[in-house]
C-alpha cells in the first residue's frame, strides 16, 4: 500500500528541483530536510534524486542510520564509495593529492594519521570532479545519527559548495542535537538552508489514501477509512501507508470486483489504532522462527548483521535468510543486503524496528541484549565476521577493513541495556581504539568519554578496565591536538594505577602520554616533570622500549626548553633513543628520534645532519611508514633550501605527500618553496607556492598553517621593499600569537619572518639604521632558540652591515661562527665579502679584491643576496680604495633598477656620481617594462619597439610612428632577438603578443 507519486509535497520538491537546477549551473549548495519519522523526508529527497539523474547527474548516496551508536563516517564512506566505481569515476590523477584519502576513507588503504579536513576537502574535490560534466548530487540520509567527524566534514562542505556543480541534500529528525545545530547555524551563515517538513493536511491525506487504493480520485475511498485515517495519521504518509495495510490485510477493506473499495467489517475493532500494532500483526504471521529473528534483529539497531541476529534467534543461517525474503515480501525490512555490506540487512523504516522493540518486556528485552553481545563477542573471538557468506570480488566492508570492529560499539550499547555497564565501557574502549584506526579522531574521544561516564555509574568496573579506558581517551586527546583534560584525566589515571596496584611499568606509561601532551601544548617544564616521574616509577634499569620511548620526548622537551645544556643534552638523548629503538625493533620511535637528532644537529653540521634524515627516510622506507618518509624528505629538502637555495628535492617531497595525500605535509613543503624562491629572487614561483599554501590551509581550516602563509606573505613583502604590506602580515601574526611566551612567539614563525624580512626590508628601502636596529633584535631572540640558530639567512647581512660600520672584526669571522655561516648559501657570500672589507681596512687591497670575487662564486642562483653585497660592500671599497668599486655598483644598480628597487638603485647611483664616474640616464618609460624582459636588458626604446611588432606593424610604420629610421628599427630589432634569444622575426611578434595578452 504505498503512491507511485509524490504527494502534497509539490512546493518542497520545486525548492530542492531549484537547488538541484542551480548546482548544474554551478552555484552549488545544502538543504538540510527536517522532519519527524515517517513524514516523508527520504521519499521527498529520492524523487529529487531520481530526478537529477534523469538530467544528467551523478547522485551520490549514504545513510548515517546504523546499529548501535554512529559508525565513524560510514555515510561519507558509503557515498564514496558509490563515486569511486562505474560509469563516470575519476580518472586517474583527476582527484590529484586527494585520491589517497578516499581510499583511505573507504577502508581501500590503510591510515596514516591526515587531518580530518583532508578527508573533507577529498569528498569536496570528488564531487567537484563529478560534477564537471553535468553536476552532481550527495545524499546524506539521518545525519540525527551521525558521528561528530561526520558532522565536522558535512560542515565543511556546506561552506564550500557555493560556487560549485555540486549540492547536498541531508535528511534529520527536527529533535535537538549536533546534527540540527549544524544546520542551524549553516543556514545562520546563509550557507545552507533548512526545510521542514509537516504533516499533509486532509484533502493530500485523502490523496495518498486514493493513490495506494490505486486511484486517481480521493472519492473512490470509502468516507469511513478516510475518517479513520484523518484520526488516527496525523497527516504522516508511513502512517497512512500502514494503516491501509493493515486495513486490506485484516479483511476490514476489500476490492470491489468493478473498481473501488468497500468497508466490510469495522474498522475500530479490525484495524490497529497505532503503527505498531499493524507492524506487530504482520510480523506475527511470520511464525515462531521469524519473530525470534525479527525481536533479535531489532535490538541491533534499524541496520543488523545477519550472523549475530540468527545465533541470538537460535536458528541456522539459510533459515534465517528463508525468514528474511518473508520478512521483505511483508515490507518490514529491505530486499537485501547491499554491495557495500553483505551480511547487513535493514529494516523497511526505523518505526518498524521501535514497533517490535517496544512489545518486548524490561526483562525481555535485557536478555536478548546480553545474548546479542555474547554473540558478538563471541564471533569476534572466534574470528571475524564474514560480510558476505564467501561471494566472490566483494569487499571487506567500509572504513577500516575488519568487518567487526563496527560492532564493539553496538555490543557495547547492548550490555548498558542488559544492565551490564562496566563491560560496556571495556567494549567502548575496543570501539574506541578502533575509531583512531581510521582516523576518526572525534567520534574516538566521544566513545571513549562514554565509557569513562559508564564506569563512574559501574561499583563492579575492574580497575584494569577504567585504567585502559583512560589510557586510550589521553592517547587520543594527544592525537587531537586538543590537551587540555590530559592533566586532570592523567592524575586520575595514576590514582587508579596505585590503588589496583599497577606494575610501575604502567604507571610510568601514563606519565609518558602526559609528557607528549606537554610537548604539544608547548609546556616543556611540565612535560619535563612528567618524564622525571616515569624515570623514578621505571627505576635504575628501565626496559629499552620504555627508556627509548622517553628519551625520544625528552630530547623533544629539553631542546625547547631554557636550559643552558639544552642543545647538547638533547642530542645525546635523541641519539640514546635511537640506538636503543633499533637494536630492540621499534622503527617509529626511531624515526621521531632521528628526526629530533636532525634538528639538534642542524645548528652544528649541516652534512652529519644530512646523514640523520637519510637514516630517517631510509628507516621509514623500510617499515612502510608513509608519513615519516615524507617528513625525511622534506627535511632533506630543507637544508637543500639552506645549503644550496635549491629546490630539486622540496619537490620531490610535495610530489610525495600529494601521491599520498598528505596533505599538510603538501602545505608545509609550499611553505619551504616559496621561502626558497624568495632568496632566489624568483618572485612568480614564489607568489605561486603562497598562494596554493594560503589556498590549502583557507579550505581545510587549518589555522596554524594560515599563520605560516601569513609569514610567508611577510617574506615576500619585504623582499620587494613593501613596508606596509610586512607590518600588516606581522601585526596579523603579533595578534594570533598574543599571549603566547617570546620564545613560542620567535620560535613559531622562525626567525627568518622578523629577523630576515624586516632587515632585508629595511636595507631595500635604503634604511641600514633601521636594519641594523632589526637584526641586532632578531639575533638577540634567535639565542633562545637552538633549533634555529646559524641556519636562518639573516646573520650574513647582519655581519656585513656590520663590518662595515666599524662594529664587527676578525674575532666574529673564526671559528664557530664563520663554519655556520659558510654552511648556509644565503649567508656565505655576506661573511665573504665581510672578510674582504676588513682585509681592505687594513691596507691589504690585492687580498681584499680577491676575497671579493671569491665571495661571489656560486651566487647565481641568489642575485639578490650577490647585488646587496656588492651594495653594501662597495662603500667600503670606495672609502678605503680597493677592488672595483664602479664596475660593481653599476652592476648593483642594473640589477636593483631592473628588479623596481628604486631606492637602492639611487643609492648606487649617489654613490658612482660622488667617485666621479658617469652615470646613465635612464630612459622615461623603462618602468613599464617587464621584469623578465628587464632582466634580460631590454631597453624602454626596444620594448616600444617590439610592442608595435606585436601590433602587426612592419619596419617603416614602426620607424614613422617612433620618428625613427628603418635602419634604427632593424638594429632594435636585432638587439631584441639577441637579448630574448628568439630565432626570427615571427618569434619576437609571439612574445610581443604574449605581453599583449597580459600573459
Amino acid at each position: 500500500m504505498s503512491s507511485s507519486a509524490l504527494v502534497g509535497r509539490e512546493p518542497e520538491r520545486d525548492l530542492l528541483t531549484a537547488a538541484v537546477a542551480s548546482a548544474g549551473e554551478g552555484r552549488g549548495s545544502s538543504v538540510f530536510v527536517l522532519g519527524e519519522p515517517g513524514i516523508g523526508k527520504s521519499r521527498l529527497v529520492e524523487e529529487t534524486a531520481a530526478a537529477a539523474i534523469g538530467s544528467g547527474f551523478r547522485v551520490l548516496r549514504g545513510r548515517a542510520a546504523s546499529a548501535g551508536r554512529a559508525v565513524p563516517l560510514r555515510p561519507l564512506a558509503e557515498a564514496v564509495f558509490s563515486g569511486l566505481r562505474g560509469e563516470g569515476a575519476p580518472g586517474d590523477g583527476d582527484l590529484g593529492p586527494y585520491e589517497p584519502l578516499l581510499s583511505r576513507l573507504c577502508g581501500l588503504a590503510p591510515q596514516d594519521g591526515a587531518p580530518l579536513v583532508g578527508y573533507a576537502e577529498a569528498v569536496l574535490r570528488l564531487l567537484e570532479s563529478l560534477g564537471r560534466s553535468g553536476g552532481c548530487v550527495l545524499v546524506l540520509e539521518d545525519l540525527h545519527d551521525a558521528d561528530a567527524d561526520t558532522l565536522t566534514i558535512v560542515d565543511y562542505l556546506t561552506d564550500n559548495l557555493p560556487g560549485r556543480r555540486a549540492v547536498l541534500l541531508a535528511t534529520l529528525r527536527g529533535g535537538p542535537g549536533p546534527a540540527l545545530d549544524l544546520a542551524e547555524a549553516a543556514a545562520s551563515r546563509r550557507t545552507a538552508r533548512t526545510l521542514r517538513l509537516a504533516g499533509l493536511g486532509p484533502a493530500h491525506t485523502a490523496e495518498l489514501a486514493a493513490r495506494c487504493l490505486g486511484h486517481d480520485d480521493a472519492g473512490q475511498v470509502p468516507e469511513a477509512v478516510l475518517d479513520r485515517l484523518h484520526a488516527v495519521s496525523e497527516g504522516v504518509p508511513f502512517v497512512v501507508e500502514e494503516l491501509l495495510t493493515a486495513m486490506v490485510d485484516s479483511g476490514s477493506l476489500v476490492r470491489r470486483r468493478g473498481d473501488g473499495w468497500a468497508v466490510t467489517g469495522s474498522l475500530d475493532s479490525g484495524v490497529p489504532a497505532t503503527v505498531a500494532a499493524a507492524v506487530l500483526q504482520r510480523v506475527d504471521r511470520l511464525g515462531p522462527p521469524g519473530v525470534a529473528l525479527l525481536e533479535a534483529a531489532a535490538v541491533l539497531g534499524r541496520r543488523f548483521p545477519v550472523d549475530i541476529a540468527a545465533r541470538v534467534a537460535g536458528i541456522d543461517r539459510p533459515t534465517a535468510l528463508r525468514r528474511l525474503r518473508q520478512a521483505a515480501h511483508a515490507h518490514l525490512v529491505t530486499d537485501g543486503a547491499t554491495a557495500e555490506e553483505p551480511g547487513w540487512h535493514s529494516f523497511r523504516h526505523a518505526l518498524t524496528a521501535d514497533a517490535i522493540t517496544h512489545r518486548l518486556l524490561p526483562a525481555e528485552r535485557a536478555a536478548l541484549c546480553l545474548a546479542a553481545a555474547d554473540a558478538i563477542e563471541s564471533a569476534d573471538a572466534t574470528g571475524p565476521l564474514p560480510r558476505g557468506a564467501g561471494r566472490a570480488g566483494e569487499t571487506d566492508g567500509l572504513i577500516g577493513g575488519d568487518p567487526g570492529d563496527d560492532l564493539y560499539r553496538l555490543a557495547a550499547e547492548l550490555c548498558v541495556t542488559g544492565g551490564q555497564r562496566a563491560r560496556a565501557a571495556v567494549l567502548l574502549t575496543r570501539a574506541g581504539r578502533q575509531a583512531v584506526l581510521r582516523g576518526a579522531l572525534l567520534t574516538a574521544v566521544e566513545l571513549l568519554d562514554r565509557g569513562l561516564e559508564l564506569t563512574a555509574d559501574a561499583a563492579d568496573a575492574p580497575p584494569e578496565a577504567v585504567a585502559g579506558l583512560l589510557e586510550e581517551l589521553l592517547g587520543t586527546l594527544v592525537l587531537t591536538g586538543d590537551v587540555r583534560r590530559v592533566p586532570e584525566l592523567g592524575d586520575r589515571l595514576d590514582r587508579v594505577l596505585t590503588v589496583w596496584g599497577a606494575p610501575p611499568a604502567r604507571r610510568a606509561a601514563g606519565f609518558l602520554i602526559r609528557a607528549r601532551a606537554a610537548a604539544t601544548a608547548q609546556q616543556w617544564e611540565a612535560g619535563l616533570t612528567s618524564v622525571r616521574r616515569a624515570r623514578e616509577l621505571l627505576g635504575a634499569e628501565p626496559d629499552p622500549a620504555s627508556r627509548a620511548a622517553l628519551d625520544s620526548v625528552a630530547a623533544h622537551l629539553v631542546l625547547n626548553s631554557q636550559r643552558p645544556d639544552r642543545l647538547e643534552s638533547a642530542r645525546a638523548l635523541a641519539e640514546g633513543a635511537v640506538a636503543t629503538a633499533e637494536a630492540v625493533g621499534l622503527p617509529e620511535v626511531s624515526c621521531k628520534a632521528l628526526n629530533m637528532l636532525g634538528y639538534c644537529l642542524r645548528p652544528l653540521d649541516l652534512a652529519e645532519t644530512e646523514k640523520v634524515f637519510e637514516r630517517l627516510v631510509a628507516t621509514a622506507d623500510a617499515h612502510a611508514l608513509p608519513v615519516w618518509r615524507i617528513r625525511g624528505l622534506l627535511e632533506l629538502g630543507v637544508l637543500d633550501r639552506i645549503r644550496i637555495t635549491g629546490t630539486d628535492r622540496l619537490l620531490a617531497a610535495r610530489r610525495a605527500a600529494e601521491e599520498t595525500g598528505a596533505v599538510l605535509m603538501t602545505a608545509w613543503a609550499d611553505m619551504h618553496l616559496a621561502q626558497a624562491h624568495v632568496l632566489r629572487d624568483e618572485q612568480d614561483q614564489a607568489l605561486e607556492a603562497a598562494g596554493r599554501l594560503r589556498t590549502t590551509a583557507r579550505r581545510l581550516r587549518l589555522g596554524e598553517v594560515q599563520l605560516i602563509g601569513v609569514g610567508v606573505d611577510a617574506i615576500i613583502a619585504a623582499s620587494r621593499g613593501e613596508r606596509e604590506k610586512l607590518r600588516a602580515a606581522l601585526h596579523a601574526m603579533e595578534g594570533a600569537l598574543a599571549g603566547r611566551s617570546a620564545g613560542a612567539l620567535w620560535g613559531y614563525a622562525d626567525t627568518s619572518v622578523w629577523g630576515w624580512a624586516q632587515g632585508i626590508c629595511s636595507l631595500l628601502r635604503e634604511e641600514p639604521d633601521r636594519a641594523l636596529a632589526e637584526f641586532t633584535e632578531a639575533d638577540r631572540a634567535m639565542r633562545a632558540l637552538p633549533s634555529t640558530r646559524g641556519v636562518t639567512g639573516f646573520l650574513g647581512p647582519y655581519l656585513l652591515l656590520r663590518t662595515v660600520r666599524g662594529a664587527a672584526g676578525w674575532a666574529e669571522l673564526d671559528g664557530a661562527v664563520a663554519d655556520r655561516l659558510s654552511q648556509v648559501h644565503w649567508d656565505r657570500p655576506f661573511a665573504g665579502w665581510s672578510r674582504a672589507v676588513l682585509l681592505g681596512r687594513e691596507g691589504r687591497a690585492g687580498e681584499a679584491a680577491k676575497a671579493a670575487e671569491e665571495a661571489l662564486a656560486g651566487t647565481d642562483a641568489i642575485p639578490l643576496a650577490r647585488h646587496l653585497c656588492l651594495r653594501l660592500g662597495a662603500s667600503a671599497a670606495l672609502a678605503d680604495g680597493w677592488g672595483h668599486p664602479v664596475e660593481w655598483l653599476s652592476a648593483a644598480e642594473q640589477f636593483f633598477h631592473d628588479r623596481g628597487t628604486t631606492r637602492v638603485a639611487a643609492a648606487c647611483r649617489a654613490l658612482l656620481r660622488e667617485s666621479g664616474s658617469p652615470v646613465s640616464r635612464r630612459r622615461q618609460g623603462h618602468g613599464t617594462i617587464p621584469q623578465e624582459l628587464r632582466r634580460a636588458g631590454v631597453t624602454a626604446r626596444e620594448y616600444e619597439v617590439l610592442r608595435l611588432l606585436g601590433r602587426g606593424l612592419g619596419n617603416q610604420e614602426i620607424a614613422e610612428h617612433l620618428f625613427l629610421s628603418p635602419r634604427t628599427v632593424e638594429k632594435h630589432l636585432a638587439s631584441l632577438r639577441n637579448r630574448t634569444d628568439r630565432s626570427g622575426r615571427a618569434a619576437l611578434i609571439a612574445l610581443a603578443r604574449r605581453y599583449t595578452d597580459g600573459q
